[in-house]
């Protein structure tokens, strides 16, 4: 969970999907189809949870560290941010660069990144902006206008890096090579910390994130014909440490059926269905899967706690 988001992901694709992950012996369901616009709209409003350090951390290492950030971008650049959030990190980046050329913000929900790239446009009068929407598990290049400009730094805060697994971030990675023709990256990277901090992140007192977990089976309901009662499955998430992630789940409350269009799965009572993985890094781990990517660690900025990172890369 932190930001990340098919054009917007096809019926079919998302039926697909479901049927495949609930067939599985242990459930699961792909992330990504928590992000419809109710989804993201959802995740805005955990981001300013006091529980979710995650955010304003963030934001507190961008602030403080503006001027060092902008001089590693450089001068006349162009700002690629896949997974767009609601705005307030971009901000405090693109007034801090000198001379910046274009923002592209991007997001799976077409509705959702045009409501960003106006109220960005109000905020941001003197750099042109021009939203993409874009899947993060698709193979789409950046429009050829686009990559011929110099200066593609890639900006990808959030720790949305954690949601991947840690090859599918190697891929992710390389797309930003190869697909976004960036150079250069600002990364958001999660650090390793108290159980109790992280488990308390997931699990907020005002069930926010339990609603945005909820969600895939909201749009289930919505977009699949499907009968799930939604006070039949509880959020719950914990760390495990041996994998060095939180693991976002959904369990059944009792004994099941649901039916998905002409397709029906049984639940046993307490049966988990296996949302999202959050990987937390130490410095050296996200080093080398940086490395094992093509990319070299040039700069680190970290909150006096050491709960967050942020991360400046280089392509090698």
């Amino acid at each position: 969970m932190a930001n990340g988001r098919v054009k917007t992901g096809s019926m079919s694709e998302f039926f697909n999907h479901v049927i495949e992950g609930l067939s599985k012996k242990d459930k699961k369901l792909n992330p990504k189809w928590f992000y419809d616009y109710e989804g993201s709209k959802i995740f805005e409003q955990i981001t300013k949870l006091d529980e979710y350090y995650i955010t304003r951390t963030e934001i507190d290492i961008l602030k403080k560290n503006q001027d060092e950030i902008s001089k590693c971008i450089g001068e006349h650049a162009t700002i690629i941010e896949p997974g767009a959030g609601a705005g307030e990190k971009i901000k405090i980046l693109i007034k801090s660069l000198k001379k910046p050329e274009l923002y592209v913000p991007s997001d799976i929900s077409k509705t959702y990144i045009r409501d960003i790239a106006t109220k960005l446009e109000k905020a941001l009068p003197n750099i042109k902006i021009e939203p993409w929407v874009f899947d993060f598990q698709s193979n789409e290049k950046i429009p050829s206008h686009i990559y011929q400009k110099k200066n593609l730094t890639t900006f990808f805060p959030g720790s949305t890096i954690g949601n991947f697994e840690p090859l599918d971030a190697i891929n992710f990675l390389k797309k930003v090579k190869n697909q976004f023709y960036s150079d250069k990256i600002i990364i958001g990277v999660d650090l390793i910390k108290e159980k109790k901090i992280l488990e308390r992140a997931y699990n907020d007192a005002l069930g926010i994130t339990s609603k945005f977990n909820k969600n895939i089976l909201k749009r289930m309901n919505k977009e699949l014909n499907a009968d799930l009662n939604l006070d039949f499955f509880k959020h719950d998430a914990i760390f495990n440490k041996k994998k060095s992630r939180i693991e976002m789940r959904l369990i059944s409350q009792k004994k099941q059926h649901i039916n998905i269009g002409q397709t029906s799965f049984l639940f046993q009572d307490q049966e988990i269905i296996h949302t999202e993985n959050s990987y937390k890094y130490s410095l050296d781990m996200f080093k080398n899967l940086a490395k094992d990517a093509g990319w070299s660690v040039a700069k680190i900025w970290v909150d006096k706690n050491k709960l967050f990172s942020v991360q400046f890369l280089i392509h090698q």
